[in-house]
């Protein structure tokens, strides 16, 4: 009923079984960031992707190649390689590879330059497109809310603080994503404490800001768990 996998995969997979409307991605994952790029040999006379028309293109993707390039109104000679594609320019069985690239470094040391990327993909939570039970609805429906709640709190912090009460609109200000802290008197001080969750990073140089706006005692957490 579901499946975590690459959208490259998922995409790839679907355009080759003629199936892509069967799938239905529910939520990215933030992991497994990759692209799919067009290279070509350091040396060679194609200098845009236009240029590959009527070209022969080596690559582990050959639909989902076929089909993005196709979108652009380019026709290339697509052969499938399950592997070392990065060899094919140099092998003479190809003028440009269609491949995933993380860091370069592999074309780097093939002597490849990447041309144009064609796709960015991450791992996906995928699920079917027809229709579920409504007893495994109610279990996609919790599962998705624990990964929203999982990958919102990553990317926020709890920041606790005190700062004069005539200062809170201005340290409201200074924290990256927040609307509404959470205020607190302190027990016999004209001060007050603030907790707010950010909801964007929180910096050093947000930290310096709130200090010379009167803030003090800031401690920056993370944040485990979170649920809307």
């Amino acid at each position: 009923d579901l499946g975590i996998v690459g959208e490259n995969i998922a995409r790839e997979e679907g355009l080759e079984r003629g199936r892509e409307d069967e799938l239905l991605q529910l939520r990215k994952l933030g992991f497994g960031h990759c692209r799919l790029s067009v290279a070509v040999p350091e040396n060679s006379e194609i200098e845009d992707l236009a240029a590959l028309d009527g070209s022969r293109i080596a690559t582990s993707y050959p639909a989902l190649t076929r089909q993005l390039l196709a979108d652009k109104g380019i026709t290339a000679e697509i052969s499938k390689l399950a592997g070392a594609v990065e060899i094919a320019p140099s092998m003479g069985t190809a003028d440009a590879i269609s491949d995933l690239v993380s860091t370069g470094t592999t074309l780097r040391a093939n002597h490849l330059a990447d041309l144009q990327v064609l796709f960015e993909s991450e791992a996906a939570l995928f699920g079917r497109a027809t229709e579920v039970s409504p007893v495994k609805q109610a279990l996609i429906d919790q599962l998705l809310s624990r990964l929203n709640g999982v990958m919102q709190a990553s990317a926020s912090k709890y920041v606790m603080l005190h700062a004069p009460r005539e200062a809170l609109e201005k340290i409201t200000e200074l924290l990256p994503g927040v609307e509404h802290p959470s205020v607190m008197p302190l027990e016999g001080s004209d001060r007050i404490a603030i907790h707010a969750v950010c909801g964007e990073t929180v910096f050093w140089e947000h930290l310096e800001a709130l200090k010379d706006a009167g803030a003090s005692a800031i401690l920056v957490l993370p944040v485990e768990k979170m649920l809307a």
